[in-house]
């Protein structure tokens, strides 16, 4: 009977007329109220305070601060009823009480149990919702693994284990956690040792040793990976086998320009001591390439093939540039590339009609000075280091 009452006079209450300005609407009614007398009031005090005369500043300063003082607390009463009456407006709608929401009994359950929830500890909040954060811990366990995140997921694997009992489950996560991480970590190995593979191929053996420098820092505990230095230290070996045995080849056939190739190669892979076997074969070498381009050069200015003889000469200032050969050449070389230009711009002027009188032809390409054969100059003696084709031929 005394609940029934009870429900009668909160309904007999929730029908009695409401205030207006105790309403949401009428919340924010007043806040805009004030704002206006705040304006009207500050209106007036400038009005007030433009027709005053002060003694000093000290009483200047006094008077204008009680003149502003109405209007200042009118202003910030305005904000606080419109902050009020926004939110109560927003919660409980334009002119709704939270006394008259509250009348429901429906309502009033459901307060409580938001009331109850609010209450519940942190351990009774983790018995309760267990199920579902196992199974959020589960999802994110399952996207860590598939973005490659191994150690965030060994997280979760751990607070699986520790703070929900489920070690099995856990011990399930850590072996396929360990299965992943080592079938990524194998892919990445595979390929830096293919591209350690292409280095070797184009016998780049700087970039191969970096390549295996670098797998080692990130896998240190790899055997696939210690065994990488001591692979490139071995093809290098190798490589540099082949091209002695191939520039010993090429000069046994007289193939002089493939033995200097080679030999510049060489130059840069054999040590001194390692090169100094080879000091002999490659003087030779470089004193066959000097009597080639002599006897070329030799021929080009016979024949009075300007251009040739040109390119040879060139050739020769180029490669032995320290040899009386070269000396002889560069005081030649201005005519033969005057009388190179000379035939090149005879060979391309259109063909003239032959003369049948007795006129003077005109004279051909300018003479060069009698070239002697160029000497070749005594062998110096053998480089301290190395075989460098400088050194060699110098």
């Amino acid at each position: 009977m005394t609940k029934a009452n009870a429900t009668i006079d909160n309904a007999s209450s929730a029908k009695k007329p409401v205030p207006f300005f105790t309403t949401p609407v009428g919340t924010v009614a007043l806040a805009v109220i004030l704002w206006v007398v705040a304006c009207v009031l500050a209106v007036a005090a400038v009005s007030i305070l433009s027709t005053m005369e002060f003694a000093n500043e000290q009483m200047q300063l006094l008077i204008t601060y009680l003149a502003f003082g109405p209007s200042t607390i009118a202003i910030v009463l305005s904000v606080v009823f419109l902050i009020v009456g926004s939110i109560r407006w927003a919660i409980f709608g334009r002119r709704a009480l939270p006394s008259a929401t509250l009348n429901s009994s429906r309502e009033l359950a459901l307060l409580e149990s938001i009331n109850q929830r609010l209450l519940l500890s942190e351990t009774a909040k983790k018995i309760t919702y267990r199920t579902e954060d196992m199974a959020v811990l589960r999802t994110t366990l399952r996207e860590d693994i598939k973005r490659h995140e191994y150690d965030a997921a060994m997280v979760l694997v751990t607070e699986l284990a520790a703070a929900y009992g489920q070690l099995e489950e856990a011990e399930n996560f850590r072996a396929e956690i360990d299965a992943a991480r080592r079938k990524d970590q194998e892919e990445k190995i595979a390929t830096g040792i293919a591209q350690l593979e292409k280095h070797l191929a184009a016998h780049d053996f700087d970039a191969a040793n970096k390549e295996a420098a670098r797998l080692q820092r990130l896998y240190p505990e790899e055997v696939s990976v210690a065994e990488l230095p001591p692979r490139v230290a071995a093809a290098k070996e190798q490589y540099k086998k082949e091209l002695e045995r191939a520039f010993l080849q090429a000069n046994e056939r007289e193939e002089v320009d493939r033995a200097l190739d080679i030999m510049k190669v060489l130059d840069k892979m054999l040590t001194p001591e390692e090169a100094e076997p080879f000091r002999e074969v490659a003087r030779g070498v470089v004193g066959k390439k000097r009597d080639n381009l002599g006897v070329q050069f030799k021929l080009a200015v016979h024949d009075k093939e300007w251009t040739a003889a040109v390119q040879a000469g060139e050739q020769i200032i180029k490669q032995f540039p320290n040899t009386r050969m070269a000396d002889e050449v560069r005081s030649l070389i201005d005519h033969l590339r005057a009388n190179a230009a000379g035939q090149q711009q005879a060979a391309a002027a259109p063909p003239v009609t032959p003369v049948t009188s007795e006129t003077e032809l005109p004279a051909g390409p300018a003479p060069i000075p009698p070239a002697s054969a160029p000497a070749n100059p005594a062998s110096p003696p053998p480089p301290a280091t190395g075989i460098s084709f400088k050194q060699v031929e110098e």
